[in-house]
């Protein structure tokens, strides 16, 4: 029984001894996890605390790389010139520099065996470093801090910007002229004489040779200014001339293609004068293929200073003294060659009166400017008009391309004749009952004139030619009262 009891004891001791040790172990414990809590909060502590000093370190080494000290940034040149860290004013100055070396490089000229050392300055190189200076300074200046710092950091890569060039091809071309000009040789254009037989004598034309500037602006446009400047030969390209020997071949005067003679009254000295004046005007007048002859323009304004005198006009359907009386029967002369030589009439005004020197429907008159006659030159060849004064009349002749077998006929038919009127007037210096004509009546008519031009004989046209109206001219009886 003692021995039950024992062991009893030794039981509850051993069960003491368990409960203190798990007790202690269970106090171990929460003593090692409030020391393991201690330090994983002084080790959370002291890495944001090290976070804090590498983030700050970092920001405030971001602000600093950043910080705008007036430079350019590293890593920047412009067309090979490094302005890295330079102050807006140097880097200019560096460019200006640069560019005065890159105007001053020379290139050699050569044409044939003669040769020319110039300037790119005096071949019209513009070079300019505004818009390179202002990319390059601008590096790393705007935008974020972000922004600033990749674009410094892009930048200290090698940034290579470009000066802006061009040429001004205007002193270029001077350039050139002035120095090689000489060289140049213009094309003339074949020519003639007119012959005493009234023929054409043909000079030839020359070809000449221009620097060719086009091309020469090209070869310029693509030196490379940055390496030594290159020797450029100058070309030639040929000259054409607008008017060749054979154009003038083709279109030579080869005979007369027309002649008409009218006359007048010598004995009226002023009309005369006036004649003489306007024939001489026109003699030796050229027309070219398809230009217009133009009696206006070849004579020129009637002046008291050309030499004109007053002689008997018409105007207003009545017989007037007027300056230059008398160069119509010129024009109306004039008329009847061109219609004869088949030309092609533009401009042709018949007279208010019928008048006697030419077939009627076969005049004109003219008054300078406005009122002229005028034929345009239809033939595919040079005309040339000649004068020739008699004592008494004037001959027109129309030199020409002649149509071999040609012949040109004019044709008048009188349409209507228009009576005139007699006015009677009270003259009292006439004794009563008395009658003096004072003006001859004359009829007027309206007219139509027709060409015919045939070839060896057959009609290859028959045309109208505008049609002439006259006016009657009143017969003036004077009665004495």
């Amino acid at each position: 029984m003692k021995e039950s009891q024992h062991q009893r004891a030794r039981s509850h001791e051993e069960v003491a001894v368990s409960e203190v040790y798990e007790r202690n172990q269970s106090l171990g414990k929460s003593f090692r996890n409030s020391i393991s809590r201690l330090f994983r909060i002084k080790a959370v502590k002291i890495t944001l605390g090290l976070l804090f000093i590498l983030f700050g370190s970092a920001g405030l080494y971001l602000l600093f790389y950043s910080w705008d000290h007036h430079l350019i940034v590293e890593g920047v040149k412009i067309s090979g010139v490094n302005v890295s860290n330079l102050s807006e004013k140097l880097a200019r100055e560096a460019m200006d520099k640069e560019i005065h070396r890159l105007k001053n490089q020379t290139i050699q000229l050569e044409l044939d065996e003669f040769s020319h050392e110039v300037t790119l300055e005096e071949l019209g190189l513009i070079v300019s470093a505004e818009s390179a200076l202002k990319l390059a300074y601008d590096y790393g200046r705007s935008g974020s801090l972000k922004d600033k710092v990749f674009s410094k950091m892009s930048a200290s890569n090698g940034i290579e910007l470009d000066l802006e060039q061009d040429w001004n091809e205007t002193k270029l071309v001077e350039t050139i002229n002035k120095n090689f000009a000489e060289f140049n040789k213009l094309a003339t254009d074949a020519s003639f004489m007119i012959t005493p037989q009234n023929t054409m004598l043909i000079k030839g034309e020359q070809v000449g040779r221009m620097i060719n500037t086009e091309a020469l602006i090209q070869k310029i446009k693509g030196i490379n200014v940055y390496k030594p400047g290159p020797e450029i030969r100058l070309e030639f390209k040929s000259k054409t001339p607008l008017l060749t020997a054979s154009q003038l071949e083709e279109q030579k005067i080869t005979g007369l293609l027309s002649t008409y003679t009218t006359r007048f009254d010598s004995s009226q000295t002023a009309r005369s004068e006036n004649v003489r004046l306007a024939a001489k005007a026109l003699d030796g007048a050229i027309i070219k293929p398809d230009g217009t002859l133009s009696f206006n323009q070849i004579v020129g304004e009637r002046t008291v200073e050309a030499g004109y005198l007053d002689a008997y006009i018409i105007v207003n359907g009545q017989f007037v003294p007027g300056l230059a009386g008398g160069i119509c029967q010129v024009s109306s002369t004039l008329y009847n060659t061109g219609i004869l030589a088949n030309l092609s009439v533009t401009q042709r005004s018949n007279h208010d009166l019928a008048i006697s020197y030419v077939p009627l429907g076969q005049d004109a008159t003219v008054a300078f400017p406005d009122l002229d006659l005028k034929f345009l030159n239809n033939t595919g060849g040079y005309l040339l008009v000649r004068t020739k004064l008699g004592n008494n009349t004037i001959t027109i002749e129309l030199y020409g391309k002649v149509n071999p077998g040609q012949e040109v006929v004019i044709a008048n038919t009188i349409e209507s004749v228009i009576p005139f009127v007699e006015e009677r007037l009270v003259d009292e210096t006439l004794a009563r009952g008395q009658t003096l004509v004072k003006q001859e009546g004359q009829q007027g008519y309206i007219v139509n004139t027709t060409r015919t031009v045939k070839v060896n004989g057959q009609v290859i046209k028959a045309e109208p030619l505008k049609k002439s109206r006259y006016q009657p001219l009143p017969k003036i009886t004077a009665i004495g009262a």
